[in-house]
């Protein structure tokens, strides 16, 4: 069923651009029904399970909130980021490798470690891949923007909120945490996975 809405969006979308090449008038209707049925196979309705937990910043427990995530991880903790400078975030995740929890994390390349950058970063990476968690960096898109957490294949951390102490101590940030929700984990997963196959491995100087 989905590969024949596919083709169907995909000849839309050829016709589309066809017809607007021609000397006939255009009004964009045809873009807009090309566009509806690819955004129709492109998200994913997942339902609701578990309880809502949420906080915010600056000081307002959003900070408390993600460590509280990490802290209850057991077995697997999945990182996606985009800022990645806070160092008690990045203490919390020692502490769940070190009590043998699965550490993976792919952060944005440029933000985190190209000229400008803080050296916070690398350090958390170098401390991080040295204690034994998968630690990758990418490049694929403008930018990484992408900031969860999925906790054993349960929870899922979701928000604005990036894993800085500006997020902590500054910003206007919010946090959700989706406690005792698999299927939404396995989303999350799922789009952690393509992005960790086009991420490269961290390799730290020390």
């Amino acid at each position: 069923m989905k590969k024949a809405i596919r083709t169907a969006a995909g000849a839309i979308a050829t016709f589309a651009i066809v017809y607007s090449s021609t000397a006939f008038p255009f009004d964009g209707a045809v873009w807009r029904a090309a566009g509806q049925v690819l955004q129709s196979i492109s998200t994913r309705e997942v339902p609701s399970a578990g309880t809502l937990e949420v906080a915010f910043s600056p000081k307002q427990g959003a900070e408390t909130l993600v460590l509280k995530a990490i802290d209850s991880a057991r077995s697997s903790i999945k990182v996606m980021a985009y800022s990645f400078t806070s160092s008690k975030v990045t203490a919390a995740l020692l502490r769940a490798q070190k009590r043998g929890v699965t550490v993976s994390l792919v952060a944005d390349e440029q933000h985190n470690l190209k000229n400008g950058a803080s050296p916070k970063a690398r350090a958390a990476f170098s401390a991080l891949s040295l204690a034994g968690a998968q630690v990758r960096v990418i490049s694929a898109f403008a930018i990484h923007h992408d900031k969860v957490l999925i906790v054993d294949d349960l929870h899922v951390q979701l928000g604005s909120y990036n894993y800085s102490e500006s997020a902590a101590t500054r910003n206007s940030e919010n946090v959700l945490v989706n406690w005792n929700n698999p299927a939404l984990a396995a989303v999350y997963a799922d789009h952690f996975a393509k992005n960790w196959a086009l991420a490269q491995q961290f390799n730290p100087d020390y």
